[in-house]
């Protein structure tokens, strides 16, 4: 069930986490006795730091995880079929790895912007869990501009060098617009890098008649249009002017509110926004076959987008969900 699932695990990127450990003892074991419990109570009460004198020295240190890189990843200890997997039953782990069992990681911008279910920020999004690195940045906004900036790009990388420490396989961004960065970061990680909704574009594309488009709804029509997000997206310049058609909300006024950062908005007066930004869109062309959402406040009203405009609609949980499909493989059950 969903609610069982939302175990989703976020760290915050100004903290680290030390565990130490009461002697020669074991912990579980330590923890059972009547001394043991008198070390922790006092220790609690007194702000002492009982455990941390009687640990062995730099048996369980943490060091900075910057310094720190991942280990090899094995074959999955348990399988759907059995448990796990008796003919490989060793567990590996690594330095500076404290999470597991999550395959999506997620760079996420510090925005004062409530995220509604749909949102690649809100981790009942998904029906898997999902790892969120908040990143270092000294102006959010920065992914909106039309040229980058290196302080941007080192705060995704930051985050996604922490997420590929923590064991994930695919890294997303939580802005279409981190397209802009795409082509910098994925030469400085080690992991697939998926930054953008846009990344659909070129499949989505080719899957049409060529007298087909398809349809783009934006943060920011102007910057999407004339900037680099599609290109390093790896669709042409010359496909993006003969096969795509964008239409932004940035002179909506309850979209551009949400996108001031001030904390709140209206979601109904945001679906009328988004489902007047789709009404333009398709009375710019005719020929519009599928839409694309490109920014990530838009998926919550996707449903409602579909039943107007009666076409597919794609958007960047549904690249998410298909990444986390081809990382996590599931046997298919059934019979002939």
């Amino acid at each position: 069930m969903k609610d069982e699932i939302k175990n989703n695990a976020i760290e915050n990127s100004d903290q680290d986490q030390q565990v130490v450990s009461p002697g020669n003892v074991g912990r579980r074991e330590f923890f059972k006795t009547s001394a043991g419990a008198a070390v922790v109570g006092a220790s609690v009460l007194a702000g002492t730091s009982a455990l941390a004198q009687d640990a062995k020295p730099g048996k369980f240190a943490t060091p900075d995880w910057k310094t720190l890189k991942p280990g090899a990843k094995d074959t999955d200890l348990y399988t759907e079929e059995s448990g796990f997997d008796h003919d490989n039953s060793d567990v590996t782990w690594w330095a500076g790895r404290n999470i597991s069992g999550v395959t999506i990681g997620l760079c996420q911008i510090r925005a004062n912007l409530p995220m509604m279910p749909g949102n690649m920020g809100n981790a009942t999004t998904f029906d898997f869990p999902m790892l969120y690195r908040e990143m270092n940045v000294d102006d959010a906004m920065d992914v909106m501009k039309p040229e980058m900036t290196k302080n941007f790009e080192d705060g995704i990388v930051e985050a996604a060098k922490w997420l590929e420490l923590q064991g994930v396989s695919a890294i997303m961004g939580n802005c279409g617009f981190f397209a802009h960065y795409q082509k910098v970061v994925q030469d400085r990680i080690d992991t697939p890098f998926f930054s953008s909704s846009l990344m659909m574009l070129p499949m989505m594309v080719q899957s049409l008649p060529r007298n087909k488009k398809v349809g783009v709804l934006t943060a920011n029509g102007p910057l999407l249009a004339s900037g680099q997000a599609m290109e390093n997206c790896g669709l042409s310049r010359e496909l993006q002017a003969s096969r795509v058609v964008v239409e932004g909300l940035e002179n909506d006024p309850e979209f551009a509110h949400a996108m001031n950062a001030e904390g709140n908005f209206n979601a109904s007066r945001m679906e009328r926004d988004v489902l007047a930004g789709i009404k333009r869109l398709l009375k710019k062309d005719k020929d519009i076959a599928m839409i694309l959402l490109e920014c990530t406040e838009l998926p919550p009203h996707a449903v409602a987008v579909q039943k107007l405009a009666k076409m597919p609609v794609w958007d960047y949980t549904s690249l998410t969900n298909w990444i986390y499909s081809g990382c996590v493989r599931r046997p298919f059950v059934g019979h002939i």
